[in-house]
């Protein structure tokens, strides 16, 4: 409640102050209009965070239960952040094998870990082994050695020769 209400007032303060800054006109009309849609969504922020179930919206014989929207959201949810982590991962991993002066590419999967947060499992790596790389996956992002697939393909060596 009280980061709610201080949420309000810095809001309220912020779109004031920017409407004495905004110069007369249309300037000030937009800059009006932003800091009333700002204070709307400060004043309805615990909507968004309150809890949806059990709520039922009924429309013309379609029946939606916010229960099930709100599973919905969490799903989509977790799944984007797992990507995003898994990307960063990648790309992480990726500029260790460059300083290493490796040429791979990188695969990263990831599962929930205790607090539900998807954390990086396992790892496919397309490319020349590295004892180093690999201790650096180990040790730095968390991937177990049994977790890493390594990849050392001849025809992965001789496309890579191809490309140079």
């Amino acid at each position: 409640m009280k980061s709610w209400l201080l949420g309000i007032v810095l809001t309220s303060l912020a779109a004031g102050l920017a409407r004495q800054l905004a110069p007369k006109g249309r300037e000030q009309a937009v800059v009006r209009l932003v800091g009333g849609l700002l204070m709307a969504l400060a004043i309805l922020r615990p909507l968004a965070g309150g809890a949806w179930e059990g709520l039922e919206l009924e429309t013309e014989g379609i029946k939606l239960r916010g229960e099930e929207l709100a599973g919905t959201y969490r799903k989509n949810q977790q799944e984007t952040l797992s990507a995003i982590i898994a990307e960063k991962t990648e790309a992480y991993i990726w500029d260790k094998a460059n300083q290493l002066g490796l040429d791979c590419t990188v695969s990263v999967s990831t599962a929930p870990g205790e607090s539900g947060v998807p954390l990086p499992e396992s790892a496919v790596i397309h490319g020349t082994y590295s004892g180093e790389l690999a201790r650096c996956m180990e040790e730095e992002v968390g991937i177990p050695a049994e977790k890493q697939i390594w990849l050392e393909e001849e025809a992965w060596q001789k496309r890579k020769e191809s490309e140079s």
